[in-house]
């Protein structure tokens, strides 16, 4: 099986391996491109998009994304960010129909992660370019409650040719050979590439994360409530501490001081 796919060609990449948006910061994403896959970096939360474009592509001369979730109006970001250089934008949580055309008229690609067949096929007929498909095992924000396994080829059938990539409880090599055998053209890892030395994360948290089992991972209805109602999120529970009385502080930057700092 060739590990070099077609949607490796047409995001410029050689491996097909796309490390999630896990921080504001160009360093992991910078280092992910040098290394021949997809680094993207979060952006949509950013009071200026394109000055992390422009840090990013100071430490790179390979292809990265830019990521925006789409749960209120990103349309000045995105602008920012195009207008910095960035050619590949990644969309979640809402509806890419008003960023397709922006982002085409610019040179650049959409992806826009989904968690249903047809939320794949109604973002395909809005012209995205490449199909994220995110099953429930996914870290971080997850709005579906589809696991990997039964998304992924029933994605990747209603979108053909389409590129899909997977996403979703992908760890390491034999996750990756898994997805490409279910029909997507790359994988979507984001937990695995937090224990990366370029990633800024407290040693606790490095240290929770190496000692995880695979029952350690929560599911939470609400879990960032301050800033983000109803987001649906999947989180590492901290066994020394009930999430519960956290849960009121979990805003989008508490959960960043809490990678940083080690809450």
């Amino acid at each position: 099986m060739s590990a070099h796919t077609p949607v490796c060609e047409l995001l410029g990449i050689e491996h097909p391996i796309v490390c999630a948006p896990l921080a504001a910061d160009p360093r992991l994403p910078a280092a992910v491109s040098n290394a021949g896959a997809l680094g993207t970096t979060e952006l949509w939360w950013m009071d200026d998009a394109g000055a992390v474009v422009r840090e990013t592509a100071a430490l790179t001369d390979r292809p990265f994304g830019g990521n925006f979730a789409l749960n209120s109006d990103q349309r000045r970001r995105v602008d920012q960010a195009l207008s910095a250089g960035l050619r590949i934008v990644s969309l979640f949580e809402g509806d890419p129909q008003g960023y397709v055309e922006v982002v085409h008229d610019a040179g650049g690609l959409v992806m826009h992660t989904v968690s249903s067949a047809e939320e794949a096929r109604r973002a395909v007929g809005c012209g995205v370019d490449v199909i994220v498909a995110q099953g429930w095992e996914a870290g971080g924000h997850v709005p579906g409650r589809v696991a990997t396994l039964p998304l992924v080829p029933a994605v990747v059938d209603a979108v053909a040719p389409i590129p899909v990539i997977a996403a979703g409880g992908i760890g390491d090599a034999r996750g990756v050979v898994a997805v490409l055998a279910l029909g997507a053209q790359a994988a979507w890892l984001g937990t695995r590439f937090l224990l990366a030395n370029e990633m800024p994360i407290h040693e606790e948290y490095r240290r929770l994360l190496v000692d995880a089992a695979e029952t350690d991972a929560e599911w939470y209805a609400n879990l960032y409530e301050v800033g983000w109602p109803d987001s649906q999120s999947v989180a590492l529970a901290k066994r020394s501490q009930p999430v519960q009385p956290l849960r009121p502080l979990w805003s989008h930057c508490r959960s960043q001081r809490s990678q940083t700092c080690g809450d």
